[in-house]
């Protein structure tokens, strides 16, 4: 579907800020079963990593800048009209924001939402991913990359901000309820952003990509962070097995236990 300059905007458009891990790529998946629907992947997590004005720490300055992945082009790519489409919805990690100072790219005319799960299996998975993606001699940047990437207070700091400054209502899903009561829980999310629900939110043919930047498709990134969730057709309920925190390094767990754990209880008061 061509794009085209932003004239007069759909009627609905609506952001989902999340963190790491989080199962926000199987709702993402979801929605984007729906065919009137335009889906947008992570365009500011590569604005972080890969933008000309990029705000990453020095860990993942070896990958040159992409072009069209500035902080203003991703703003006016996800400002533009989508000729046919009901929907515009974008997911994204609050973190790709980079700093306070990148809310004015806060793409304009959105509802603002938010998805949480449980830091300590949230962070727990990332570590496990960047383990597999990096050698053991790299510990120190490894955890590093697991405190900046997986960081809830980004997410909590923009929940302020939609709430609190822009006026917006606190529209918070909980990762487990989604994959408990997925019907409950998207037509609670439906109702409260406008979206029509449908029930092929709730059974999707697997593979459907076609909409995440080529980089992630690069086989050994994908394999690691996205095989699993991309072969998916359903939420599924989460095992109960308990976590093994053993493996997380003491800094994570000091990083979960003081910060993060106080944020996502506070946000967890006021989900659907």
């Amino acid at each position: 579907m061509a794009a085209q300059a932003l004239d007069v905007a759909p009627s609905i458009r609506v952001m989902l800020w999340t963190h790491a891990r989080s199962r926000s790529t199987a709702f993402e998946l979801a929605i984007a079963s729906e065919p009137s629907i335009k889906v947008f992947h992570e365009q500011f997590i590569v604005a972080y990593f890969y933008g000309s004005d990029r705000k990453c720490s020095e860990l993942y300055l070896r990958a040159p800048p992409m072009s069209g992945n500035a902080y203003q082009e991703v703003k006016n790519r996800l400002e533009t009209k989508w000729t046919g489409k009901r929907v515009i919805f974008a997911k994204d990690g609050a973190f790709g924001l980079g700093s306070k100072d990148n809310y004015k790219y806060l793409p304009y005319g959105y509802t603002h939402t938010f998805l949480i799960r449980d830091p300590i299996a949230s962070i727990l998975s990332l570590y496990k991913c960047i383990m597999k993606r990096h050698p053991e001699d790299e510990k120190l940047a490894i955890i590093k990359m697991t405190i900046e990437v997986g960081d809830f207070k980004s997410l909590y700091e923009l929940y302020k901000y939609v709430t609190e400054e822009m006026k917006q209502p606190a529209i918070i899903m909980e990762s487990d309820d989604l994959m408990m009561y997925p019907k409950e829980t998207m037509q609670k999310y439906c109702l409260a952003t406008g979206i029509p629900f449908s029930e092929n939110f709730l059974h999707w043919k697997p593979g459907n990509v076609d909409h995440f930047p080529d980089f992630m498709k690069e086989p050994t990134f994908f394999n690691i962070y996205y095989k699993t969730v991309v072969e998916s057709t359903c939420f599924q309920p989460p095992t109960q097995s308990p976590l093994d925190l053993s493996e997380l390094p003491g800094e994570i767990k000091r990083e979960i236990e003081n910060v993060t754990m106080p944020l996502y209880r506070e946000m967890a008061r006021n989900k659907l």
